[in-house]
């Protein structure tokens, strides 16, 4: 009977362990997703002060890296800069592509711009069909964020 019970006690005793070495994960994984969260904040914030005060260059720097760790405001304004040649050449493609990118990820802005681009021929070829789907996205992104509008988008 004892060794029952001791063998209960152990098991019992490796689940509790386990429950906080979970919690303590948890724990740590949250406080890390904080710190980074408000370190991009800080640096899209750095970005564009910069562009701001029209350090074009420093802008792009900071705001490439920051969309390639899928920040979705600095995919939209990377693409913005690529597309207006600010900071770096103009490079239509790369401007697209990177507002496809925060339109993916869910930003109004760059799925409206991407819309007015197809629909107007702005360095592309017009295409209604892919202005639609842009817009389509642009409308479902407005209406999933109802009362929480990104920047620019009242």
């Amino acid at each position: 009977m004892c060794g029952f019970h001791a063998l209960l006690c152990q098991n019992s005793l490796i689940k509790e362990q386990s429950s906080i070495m979970k919690f303590q994960s948890g724990l740590i994984l949250t406080l890390l997703l904080l710190v980074f969260g408000d370190l991009l904040a800080a640096d899209f914030e750095d970005a564009m002060d910069a562009m701001t005060d029209g350090e074009y260059q420093e802008a792009y720097r900071s705001f490439k890296r920051l969309a390639k760790r899928d920040h979705m405001q600095s995919q939209y304004q990377l693409g913005m800069l690529y597309l207006l040649g600010k900071g770096v050449e103009q490079n239509t493609d790369q401007g697209i592509t990177w507002l496809k990118e925060a339109a993916n990820n869910g930003s109004y802005r760059a799925a409206n711009e991407l819309g007015q681009i197809y629909l107007s021929g702005k360095g592309v070829d017009i295409d209604e069909k892919e202005a639609i789907k842009w817009l389509e996205l642009a409308t479902e992104i407005a209406e999933q964020n109802e009362g929480e509008a990104e920047d620019g988008c009242d």
